[in-house]
């Protein structure tokens, strides 16, 4: 028996074909031709475009709008990106004729964190991790936005606001920004309070999570070890880790560069320096879990 679709080779294997009413039908055909048609099969299912690789025909898109051939409306999707573009020529347009220049914003002062509380601070930063973790860091900035303030973090190798610690900035009178700095100290010190009685496993989590990483990673990036002692920290504060204790937990932390460095180095470089750190932190914390206390707590 031939080929049904090429005719020519002897019929090998049998294949269901869709045909255009979308019955299907069993046809029996060489190996090759059953091939080209799973090909054919899989490039319609991956498709995400209608027909080929041409434009459509009939419609023009310009800076200035859009139109169709027959003068309908384009859809609501188009016209909101072309009307976009419009406005952003038109601001350019505004700027290149001499627009009045945007009022410099007044310049802030850093209020000193260094006589908070040691559990509240790292170095002269403010450590802010129970906020974070039970969601209401963004809050607190955008009060403090409110207030002509705003804490400032570390961003490094990637990791925005790494480890959660912050520097605090303030317009006007010191006695205020101070009082504000209390305000948040106290708002840190309930959120670990919450943390431990009211969301234990919210804090079980990240202290697993931060364990888990640590004693497995491959490749471990300055900033992304900071972020992960955090927690940590918290945890060796309540003294919940055999293995390591506070003293352990923050010299890992001074020992952390965040100036991201090592971005200038090539990328073979940083992936060696990479590897060395991870494999340093598997060592160090392969024999590091959670205590009795912390069990009884979050397990």
């Amino acid at each position: 028996m031939k080929c049904e679709l090429c005719h020519q080779k002897d019929a090998e294997t049998a294949i269901q074909l869709a045909r255009d009413g979308g019955e299907s039908e069993e046809l029996y055909v060489c190996r090759e031709c059953a091939n080209r048609e799973r090909v054919r099969r899989q490039k319609k299912s991956q498709r995400t475009r209608k027909g080929g690789e041409e434009p459509v025909s009939g419609v023009s898109i310009s800076v200035s709008g859009v139109t169709s051939g027959d003068g309908e409306e384009p859809p609501p999707i188009v016209k909101a990106i072309m009307n976009a573009m419009s406005g952003f020529v038109s601001d350019l347009e505004k700027a290149a004729g001499g627009a009045e220049p945007e009022k410099k914003e007044p310049e802030l002062v850093e209020f000193p964190c260094a006589r908070a509380e040691a559990p509240y601070r790292i170095g002269e930063m403010l450590h802010l991790e129970g906020l974070h973790l039970i969601g209401e860091l963004e809050p607190v900035g955008r009060a403090l936005r409110a207030l002509k303030m705003k804490l400032v973090g570390v961003d490094a190798d990637g990791v925005r606001d790494s480890g959660h610690v912050y520097r605090l900035f303030y317009e006007g009178s010191q006695e205020a920004a101070k009082r504000v700095a209390e305000d948040i100290l106290r708002e840190e010190r309930n959120a670990r309070v919450r943390l431990f009685e009211e969301m234990p496993r919210v804090f079980g989590d990240s202290l697993c999570r931060a364990l888990a990483i640590l004693k497995n990673c491959r490749l471990l990036a300055p900033g992304e070890l900071f972020d992960l002692l955090s927690p940590l920290r918290l945890a060796a504060i309540e003294k919940m880790l055999d293995g390591i204790d506070l003293a352990g937990i923050e010299a890992l932390i001074s020992s952390v560069d965040l100036t991201s460095k090592e971005d200038n180095e090539t990328q073979e470089s940083r992936d060696r320096m990479d590897a060395e750190r991870a494999d340093e932190m598997n060592r160090r914390f392969e024999d590091v879990v959670l205590n009795e206390r912390a069990e009884e707590k979050f397990l």
